[in-house]
């Protein structure tokens, strides 16, 4: 039974963000590589339909709050190398980076995130996550598999109310 409701809770949740954003599409330059969505996108940079979890700060014209996740900063660069991966914007998709996408929706869906200021204006030619700009830091809450994000390279395990609604949650040092 617990497998029929962790497949159901996989689908449920990429169908949610499918409904409510709609498929990632390519871009020429990626931007906020590693945050959680599309480019740094959202309402602020004219994007309407594509999946951006970044918001304008209020610390310049360039910078953006970011969500990240172990999800997003896998997914990433999984997309970099196999731009026909799921849900990396390439038509057809193939099965690479399936694990990567359900690890990013399972973030997303259980709130598994991190939020990060970073400048909205870097490109990324790389395809790697620049580990400083979007690790997490302390007191960030973060999945256990996802312990290898926080910038410390520490964490513990959250408190008991923490961990009500997320079993597997603990806290960057």
């Amino acid at each position: 039974m617990k497998t029929i409701f962790t497949h159901a809770r996989r689908l449920l949740g990429s169908l949610l963000l499918l409904s409510l954003f709609g498929s990632a599409t390519p871009a020429l330059a990626e931007r906020c590589f590693g945050a959680v969505g599309q480019q740094c996108g959202g309402f602020h940079q004219g994007q309407f339909a594509g999946v951006a979890m970044c918001l304008p700060a209020s610390n310049g014209a360039d910078r953006a709050n970011c969500k990240v996740s172990g999800g997003s900063m896998t997914h990433d660069p999984c997309c970099a190398a196999n731009p026909n991966g799921v849900m990396c914007g390439t038509s057809p998709e193939n099965n690479r980076c399936s694990a990567e996408w359900t690890r990013a929706v399972n973030r997303a869906v259980w709130s598994y995130q991190w939020t990060r200021n970073v400048n909205d204006e870097v490109e990324n030619t790389t395809g790697t996550v620049r580990g400083p700009d979007y690790c997490a830091r302390d007191g960030a809450g973060v999945h256990r598999n996802d312990r290898n994000f926080c910038c410390s390279g520490n964490s513990h395990r959250a408190g008991f109310w923490d961990r009500i609604g997320r079993p597997n949650l603990y806290r960057c040092d």
